[in-house]
């Protein structure tokens, strides 16, 4: 084999010439992998780690660190026994190193035998100083001194390049090709700068609107974008959206105090050039000159010198609101008055409404939040403005129970009173922190006594048992009624508790006062722990003052409970409806009345015909009303006016009370007792009133002539307030030939 015969020579040869031979075969053989391959394991580019996407060395690697890492990221042979970097200034036309040509080397070679382990990492890393000698004498220069920036026409930057050579176990050098260097650039030029680095020109000043800052220019909604800055772009190697801006706006008149805040705009520089201050920045100027100052920053790092400090705009601020206490008017002077649920209850609006007069130095537009808090809850009311001049003040905002007042109480069985604190803040796009008015306090009372009331705010508690009258006598009278075996006793009102509750507990601090026609009866009543009912005495000259009354005229009795001194009874909701005739009430009885042409009216006796006649004119002939009885109800002292009277006339058979009725006979009216004079009511049912009377009756032969009837009776009576008056009159609607009425007299067409 061609490998054999080469190892034979080896024996006759001396030893340098034996490795020569060796040298000379792995060249060729290591030419030939190359050839083979397509390239040495070096025709991977070395990696630089840390440039700019364009290549660029950062300003950070150049000038801060002075340092930045090289990787081979390719090495196929591990039997390799070193790594060196190389550096060149310019682009040599090709590389071919052996032991004597160190001139390019960076720093010290990596040996294998360094690693841990022995063995090549991955990623083989030289981490290069500027300060690192480029070459093996003691004189070379360091690669901070070789690598400068250079000035180019156009601005463009300095190229330099970087290889590796790896010596395997022979020695034999392995190298990157010439165009598998690395070429990173060197750009320490600024913006606004001259190439090579130097003396910095200042940017160039922009252009702003001329505009004054002031509340009115804010409140614009021309102005809701901010404020636009058109700055130059106009030097050399400009990066759009690359170039970084910071752009201050102060009152300070130093660069370095400048920076000490915030900048108006810090990022990128558009194309156009144009940046935008945002309106928050602007609305927290304060007043006075501001002054504006930028720099720029490229890709790298190299920042520029900044701009002339320049006057951009002055910041006019309207004097500072200056907001007084709330007021609660219900609250009283001193505001000790607490709220209750009177002051909330229907008729709607709630009369709980916070008062804001017009702060001194408010403006309008100014937004006005009111709040309360408590120690369970705080609520914001909804907010309004501030109107145009000439408006008359103050601001009212309405507190509702459910939405705004019931979550600062808190729990609805609470037993204690609480404090609220309330005040509002004062909000205009201009001032940064809204000022907060001086709180004001005030007590909201919602404690209540008794069952849980299912409909707060509300007095009427449907879960309060209703109260009981019990009349007097032997036998005692069914519950709620009052008879005439009542009469000249009193009665007793018994009220029982509601069942346990363990929300709702009987505490013995509780009060019920009992109430008969809307009026108090006695002093209220305490509840005593253990207690299952509460009794107090209904005295008969109450009952008396109050009258009889049934059914819908009952009297009405109920109760409240309560604390001491509390400010939220609460009520039975459906009163007690006492049925009451023990009162013996005289009521005048009521008056046919006869109508006499053009003289005074006359009282009828006898329901006849002329009781039925109201003559009109005299004639002839003589004109009259529709046939009517007129019932007269007198005025008396038991008849109030407005009192609904209820008026029955009904046909009986004899005149005695209870004498069997006649059918189809029966009349009712009802109308209240006006505010004067007597009440009158007119019958024109005549069908009803001509079934009482009989017909004659036929004779009896021998006689040839018909007699008169028997007399028949009509039995007229009013109701008012469960009393009633009657009186039995006879009916003669046929005369001495036995006609009826209507045939004596028709009535007209």
């Amino acid at each position: 084999m061609k490998h054999a015969a080469v190892v034979a020579k080896l024996s006759a040869g001396s030893i340098s010439k034996r490795k020569s031979i060796i040298n000379a075969w792995l060249e060729s053989l290591k030419m030939n992998v190359k050839a083979n391959m397509g390239g040495g394991i070096l025709a991977v580019a070395p990696v630089i780690d840390g440039l700019t996407p364009d290549g660029r060395f950062t300003y950070e690697q150049l000038r801060v660190t002075r340092t930045f890492t090289v990787r081979v990221t390719t090495l196929t042979d591990p039997n390799s026994t070193s790594v060196e970097l190389h550096f060149f200034a310019t682009l040599p036309t090709s590389v071919n190193f052996d032991d004597a040509n160190k001139s390019s080397r960076v720093g010290n070679a990596m040996l294998r035998a360094d690693q841990p382990g022995g063995v090549w990492p991955t990623n083989i890393e030289f981490t290069v100083s500027l300060d690192d000698r480029v070459g093996d004498k003691s004189d070379s220069l360091t690669l901070g001194a070789l690598m400068l920036d250079h000035y180019h026409a156009t601005g463009d930057y300095a190229p330099y390049y970087f290889g590796f050579a790896v010596y395997d176990e022979f020695e034999n050098p392995d190298t990157t090709p010439v165009a598998n260097l690395a070429r990173p650039l060197v750009d320490l030029t600024a913006p606004y700068q001259v190439q090579p680095e130097r003396a910095k020109l200042r940017p160039a000043l922009v252009t702003v609107p001329n505009v004054i800052i002031n509340d009115a220019w804010l409140a614009d909604p021309a102005n809701a974008g901010g404020l636009n800055v058109t700055v130059p772009t106009a030097y050399t190697k400009f990066e759009a959206g690359v170039d970084v801006i910071n752009f201050y706006i102060s009152t300070r008149l130093t660069f370095a105090l400048m920076q000490g805040e915030p900048p108006a705009f810090s990022g990128v520089l558009p194309a156009s050039g144009i940046i935008n201050i945002p309106l928050a920045f602007l609305r927290g100027l304060p007043e006075g000159e501001h002054y504006y100052a930028y720099n720029l920053r490229d890709l790298p790092g190299n920042i520029s010198h900044n701009s002339q400090i320049t006057n951009i705009f002055s910041v006019v601020k309207a004097p500072a609101p200056v907001l007084r206490p709330a007021r609660i008017p219900i609250t009283g002077a001193d505001g000790l008055t607490p709220i209750t649920f009177a002051a909330v209850r229907d008729p709607a609006p709630s009369r709980v409404v916070m008062e804001i007069e017009f702060p001194l130095h408010s403006l309008e537009g100014d937004r006005i939040i009111p709040s309360l808090s408590s120690i369970h809850d705080t609520v914001f009311l909804p907010e309004q403005s501030i109107p145009p001049d000439g408006t008359l003040g103050p601001l009212r905002f309405v507190l509702e129970y459910e939405t705004d007042l019931a979550p600062l109480f808190g729990n609805a069985n609470g037993t204690d009173d609480v404090s609220i604190d309330y005040g509002y803040e004062l909000v205009r796009s201009t001032i940064p922190v809204p000022p907060v008015s001086p709180l004001a306090t005030a007590t909201v009372d919602f404690t209540y006594a008794g069952p849980e009331q299912p409909n707060l705010p509300g007095e009427d508690n449907l879960n309060i048992l209703p109260v009981v009258v019990q009349g007097a006598g032997t036998p005692a009278p069914t519950p709620n009624t009052l008879g005439p075996q009542q009469a000249l006793l009193d009665a007793t009102m018994t009220w029982p508790l509601w069942p346990t509750d363990p929300a709702r507990p009987v505490t013995g601090r509780e009060i019920v006062t009992f109430y008969y026609q809307g009026k108090q009866v006695g002093a209220p009543i305490p509840v005593r722990a253990g207690d299952t009912a509460v009794t107090t005495t209904l005295p008969w000259e109450t009952i008396q003052t109050e009258k009889n009354g049934t059914g819908v005229n009952a009297r009405k009795a109920y109760v409240t409970v309560g604390f001491p001194g509390g400010a939220n009874p609460m009520k039975q909701a459906i009163d007690t409806n006492v049925d009451v005739t023990a009162i013996v009430i005289n009521l005048p009885a009521p008056q046919m009345i006869g109508s006499v042409f053009e003289a005074p009216d006359r009282v009828a006796t006898v329901l006849n015909c002329p009781s039925l006649n109201h003559q009109l004119t005299v004639g002839p002939p003589a004109t009259y009303l529709p046939r009517a009885l007129r019932i007269r109800v007198r005025r008396d002292t038991n008849i109030p006016t407005g009192a609904m009277v209820n008026l029955r006339f009904e046909g009986q058979t004899t005149n005695t009370v209870g004498a069997p009725v006649i059918p189809n006979t029966l009349i009712e009216a009802s109308l209240p007792m006006p505010a004067t004079g007597d009440l009158e009511f007119r019958l024109t049912n005549y069908a009803a009133m001509r079934e009482i009377q009989l017909p004659p009756v036929p004779p009896v032969p021998p006689a040839t002539t018909p007699t008169r009837p028997a007399t028949r009776y009509a039995r007229i009576a009013y109701t008012v307030n469960g009393t009633e008056s009657s009186v039995i009159v006879p009916v003669a609607l046929i005369n001495s030939s036995f006609v009826y009425c209507e045939v004596e007299r028709p009535e007209a067409l």
